[in-house]
């Protein structure tokens, strides 16, 4: 069965920006953000960003420093809350009216476009009808509308408006709210309507399969089998709202917070769950960056380099004798030229 995911607008949402941000030491969470990405996990939703980045077709930034700035705030959210992990980056660097000739489109992975979100449904296999959006513009929630999300409005309270967020829409959110923290909560509260609606409907003779009170780590395709870990409720990091505790819980909460003797397996999940994290970020990043295979023209280019090296320093032995130094200069050089067009041709296989 395919997963849903909450799809998260960028500026404005998760960072505060103008929507022109290409510095990476200028990125500020909003309030509530890491809370917000990591109650979104524990809920089984994965992680999705989808932003319009035109900054980049204005020439104000190149694509590489949107990368960086996505960086920097992935590092900010899992500094907060090691479960608030992005599965996945999407953004449009394109405009009608780029300066940059190779981005002026009007490209339909631009918000209002549904473009973005189509994407990363298929590269994740997402179910869109079971997903949400949260944005702070209308043309979010146009986005998630078009897609056939549920959407929620976010206008946060101290933050200057975009232009975006203050253009006028005919498409109506689900809802709309001034937190992060209340838009997971509503979330919470009616993501599962559907699912009951369908155990409702479905017919007499055939059981509703019990709901997992337990939080489903994303599976990887490179990994030989899903992982399942408890959902940690009692992490003063987060400002998540309260949740029922799994009644297979090791541990119990005093009302000071702290916790009786079933602690050590408690925290012993913890660790298990946060380096089930780290390998599927590992794994996600590697697919990003695959691995170069070792090639034949490579590994002639290493050779051909260090006869080079080994010529030049016959040549400075041989220094004294002018016949012999041209020869092995030229010998040297011709190595070298070989060695460049070894490494062109394993750069354009």
């Amino acid at each position: 069965m395919k997963r849903p995911a909450v799809f998260f607008d960028r500026d404005n949402t998760l960072i505060v920006s103008d929507g022109y941000l290409g510095d990476p030491e200028r990125v500020v969470l909003m309030d509530g953000a890491a809370a917000a990405v990591a109650r979104a996990r524990e809920l089984g939703f994965a992680t999705v960003v989808v932003s319009n980045q035109s900054g980049v077709g204005r020439g104000m930034f190149d694509e590489d420093a949107v990368h960086a700035v996505n960086a920097r705030m992935d590092e900010m959210l899992i500094a907060q809350n090691p479960h608030a992990v992005i599965d996945r980056h999407e953004f449009c660097p394109h405009h009608p009216e780029a300066t940059v000739e190779r981005y002026r489109e009007d490209s339909d992975r631009r918000k209002p476009g549904a473009g973005m979100i189509l994407a990363a449904a298929e590269a994740l296999a997402l179910e869109l009808s079971r997903s949400w959006l949260i944005g702070d513009a209308p043309r979010d929630v146009e986005a998630g509308k078009a897609a056939g999300c549920r959407t929620i409005l976010f206008t946060p309270e101290g933050v200057t408006s975009s232009p975006a967020a203050s253009a006028s829409s005919g498409v109506q959110p689900e809802h709309t709210v001034t937190s992060l923290k209340d838009a997971m909560a509503y979330i919470a509260t009616h993501a599962g309507v559907d699912e009951r609606n369908e155990t409702a409907n479905s017919p007499a003779d055939e059981p509703a399969p019990p709901r997992d009170e337990t939080m489903s780590i994303p599976h990887h395709p490179n990994l030989p089998q899903r992982v399942e870990s408890a959902a940690r409720v009692d992490d003063p990091a987060t400002d998540a709202p309260d949740v029922p505790r799994p009644s297979s819980a090791s541990y119990v909460a005093r009302e000071d917070g702290a916790r009786e003797a079933g602690a050590p397996r408690a925290d012993r999940d913890l660790r298990l769950h946060a380096l089930a994290e780290q390998i599927l970020d590992e794994l996600r990043r590697s697919k990003e960056q695959p691995i170069q295979d070792f090639s034949v023209p490579k590994m002639l280019a290493g050779i051909c380099q260090v006869m080079t090296l080994a010529v030049l320093f016959l040549a400075y032995l041989n220094r004294g004798d002018a016949v012999v130094l041209n020869n092995t200069l030229l010998f040297a050089l011709t190595m070298q030229t070989m060695t460049i067009a070894l490494l062109i041709m394993q750069r354009t296989r």
